[in-house]
């Protein structure tokens, strides 16, 4: 990717986060990366262009992320990694505003692109049956290796782990609290863990 193509993402990820989507016209995103509009069309045919881009390149980096990387020996080594993965998912998604200097809330772009890409829902929705077969995987083994146990099925505990971390996150994201994302969600899957571990 080019450093220009890359400014233009990033200038346009800045202004879709500060203003929605919907609000940003094409002019102003000219305007704010200071290209011409020839300049402009030789990265992106339009803004609905750009915002896909956007999506795929933020967002969608998850998608093609292979379960079986990670470490598979024990439970709590996958957490772990797991763990891991979020951090580095999240510092991805991290620009920084030059105006406030500052962490980018990408969180409500997820949303708008769900109204905007009709096919971004069958996107999610694979990298979940990917998620939840990777999670069964482990919690099989866990349980079969004595590390834990439980009366759940493998199902039903590999949900708890995901739901749980995708509600604290949409928590936190509802009360401004984004900041510590990461260790509250450590923080209930070190406490799940100790429920089920022998």
């Amino acid at each position: 990717m080019t450093d220009s193509r890359e400014h233009i993402l990033q200038t346009a990820y800045l202004l879709f986060i500060k203003k929605s989507y919907k609000a940003v016209t094409f002019k102003e995103l000219m305007e704010k990366t200071g290209f011409s509009k020839g300049a402009f069309y030789h990265y992106f045919k339009s803004k609905e262009h750009i915002f896909e881009e956007i999506i795929n390149n933020y967002f969608l980096s998850f998608d093609s992320f292979d379960f079986n990387q990670l470490n598979h020996n024990s439970f709590r080594k996958f957490l772990n990694e797991y763990f891991k993965i979020l951090k580095e998912n999240r510092a991805h998604l991290s620009i920084v505003d030059p105006d406030t200097g500052k962490e980018t809330k990408h969180y409500q772009l997820i949303f708008e692109a769900l109204q905007i890409m009709p096919n971004l829902r069958s996107k999610l929705l694979k990298h979940e049956a990917k998620e939840l077969a990777a999670w069964k995987t482990i919690i099989k083994k866990a349980r079969d290796t004595n590390e834990i146990s439980s009366k759940l099925s493998d199902t039903q505990l590999a949900r708890l782990f995901i739901n749980s971390s995708d509600g604290t996150a949409i928590h936190l994201i509802m009360t401004d609290k984004t900041d510590d994302m990461e260790k509250d969600i450590k923080a209930v899957w070190d406490s799940l863990y100790t429920l089920i571990k022998v």
